[in-house]
């Protein structure tokens, strides 16, 4: 609580109102956390674990639904009818959760986050008992704010750009609120009894990265390895669908028939897909993997 009643929050709110901003004392004091009942979400005959309320999650539930009912497991991978079943639960489901921040136009893209890529750390872990944990935090863009406050060296994010700043809508800006934000931390137990731990870093990204790795193991049984290393797509552009450029020519013809097709390497800036990391217990045996082609991840194995 001393972060948020003691002498460091009094620090943080006199350095803040000190370079001309509003936060107090009392903003701080009043913060609460709650611990909240994680969605429950049937897939393939097992289950996947996500957060709820203004999450990404509830839209995960959705896409995951869309997809079990488009898409037909397979041996061998994901094929072009798997990649555009991707793409199109991808899109139904944002769409459905951008009507309801009240953003109508498909093709806005990242809206803020176009200008300001994010600054956001996700880490998935498990221990030798075979604990599991998916955690995400973030500063929202790169390096937040950009305000770092002198007397603690604290860098501030810069969170409330996550509001719609037109009122009337779902989303709107107003004291007390809480803002819709783009987390997917998730926790699954597959049909075979295989267990992980999945999220990424990424804004509007992370919820296709984190979906196509749920696929990948639940519905093709890949294992870490050849689950991260598959390509994927993003479909969080409203009308745009982002392909890897790694994908078979074959997949690349078919969503350039169907859609409104783009392609992309896996990069650092500008960042064209989420950076996952993934950790999974298959009877005794413990993996993990990230992004193996984004210099900002990285994989700890005790030693």
């Amino acid at each position: 609580r001393d972060f948020y009643e003691g002498d460091l929050a009094r620090s943080i709110a006199d350095d803040i109102q000190a370079a001309g901003g509003a936060l107090s004392v009392r903003d701080l004091a009043a913060f609460r956390a709650h611990l909240r009942e994680p969605l429950r979400i049937p897939y393939r005959g097992g289950t996947v674990y996500a957060t709820p309320e203004l999450t990404a999650g509830p839209t995960m539930a959705r896409t995951l639904g869309l997809l079990q009912k488009a898409l037909a497991p397979a041996q061998g991978g994901p094929d072009a009818v798997a990649y555009a079943a991707y793409a199109e639960a991808l899109q139904a489901a944002y769409r459905e959760r951008l009507k309801d921040m009240g953003d109508v136009d498909g093709r806005r893209a990242l809206g803020a986050e176009a200008v300001a890529p994010s600054c956001t750390t996700h880490f998935s872990a498990v221990d030798r008992d075979g604990n599991m944990a998916a955690v995400t935090q973030t500063l929202l863009s790169t390096f937040g704010s950009k305000f770092v406050t002198p007397n603690t060296g604290l860098t501030m994010n810069n969170g409330i750009m996550w509001f719609d700043p037109v009122q009337g809508n779902p989303n709107s800006l107003a004291p007390g609120k809480r803002c819709l934000t783009n987390y997917t931390p998730v926790v699954a137990e597959a049909a075979d009894g295989r267990r992980f731990a999945a999220g990424a870093s990424g804004g509007r990204r992370i919820l296709p990265a984190v979906s196509q790795l749920v696929s990948f193991v639940m519905d093709f049984g890949m294992n870490l390895d050849t689950a991260i290393h598959a390509p994927r797509i993003d479909a969080s552009e409203g009308a745009i669908v982002i392909g890897d450029v790694r994908l078979p020519q074959a997949v690349r013809e078919a969503l350039r028939g169907r859609f409104d097709y783009e392609e992309a390497r896996i990069q650092t800036q500008p960042k064209k897909f989420a950076c996952p990391s993934i950790v999974l217990r298959d009877g005794t045996t413990i993996s993990g993997a990230t992004e193996p082609f984004h210099p900002w991840s990285d994989a700890i194995a005790e030693a």
